[in-house]
């Protein structure tokens, strides 16, 4: 008979690390397509769009990878998963997203 095994989370936090660096990936090509089309209209609503936008969505990729890291070694301890950094700077990112979306209908 086989010997009871401690619980392995498997491939639990590299598949959530994915689906996260996948959200934080589509947010940016997003916002990617909608300064190239706020460009067409406005080159300075589309400079100011970048600087407040693309600078979050790189803080949210790097909260990805450190929040991996953590999740990793608190498994290993066994200590509480790491706090909502990431979800919250990921909502802010999708306000941002969404007034950029805003800026590109009032300048088309």
């Amino acid at each position: 008979m086989r010997e009871h095994q401690p619980w392995d989370p498997g491939l639990q936090i590299e598949r959530t690390t994915l689906a996260w660096l996948r959200t934080a990936l589509a947010f940016t090509v997003s916002l990617l397509v909608l300064l190239k089309l706020i460009s067409h209209h406005s080159a300075l609503a589309a400079v100011v769009c970048a600087l407040t936008t693309l600078p979050v969505s790189g803080v949210v990729a790097w909260l990805v990878w450190r929040r991996h890291q953590r999740s990793d070694r608190r498994l290993r301890a066994k200590a509480p998963l790491p706090g909502g950094a990431l979800p919250a700077a990921t909502a802010v990112l999708a306000m941002l997203a969404g007034a950029t979306g805003a800026v590109y209908v009032l300048f088309a």
